[in-house]
């Protein structure tokens, strides 16, 4: 086991959720404040995982869509013993996708998403 192997699980947990529409489970992960984050136009946009995760909730999953689990690992960093950050692009709606750089810290030996910017972008434009 190595030290990457806690936030990269996280971040696993997260893509499943997030593609089940399980918010329960995007609770357990993210802290309640946690600040998501991204730029529309020129402007920055940002609110707290609990209203997220609240709109996760209230429309239909990509599961219930009947569309496949989609994402990948790009990068992961440990920047201590107790902080990491993990980039990870996954499907958005059609033709999209969603480039995400998650922040995550171990608080009491639990690992959290306490960050999250992220990009949507044309499937064209993924590298």
């Amino acid at each position: 086991m190595t030290a990457m192997d806690a936030p990269i699980a996280l971040a696993d947990a997260y893509a499943r959720a997030f593609h089940a529409g399980d918010a329960d489970r995007l609770r357990a992960i993210f802290l309640p404040e946690c600040k998501l984050q991204f730029v529309d136009g020129d402007a920055l946009r940002c609110f707290e995982a609990r209203a997220w995760i609240d709109l996760v909730a209230s429309r239909p999953s990509q599961a219930a869509q009947g569309r496949a689990l989609d994402y990948r690992l790009v990068s992961a960093h440990m920047a201590g013993p107790h902080c990491a950050a993990v980039a990870l692009e996954m499907a958005a709606e059609p033709g999209t996708r969603f480039s995400d750089v998650l922040h995550l810290l171990c608080i009491g030996g639990v690992w959290k998403i306490v960050a999250k910017s992220f990009a949507v972008l044309p499937v064209a434009a993924v590298p």
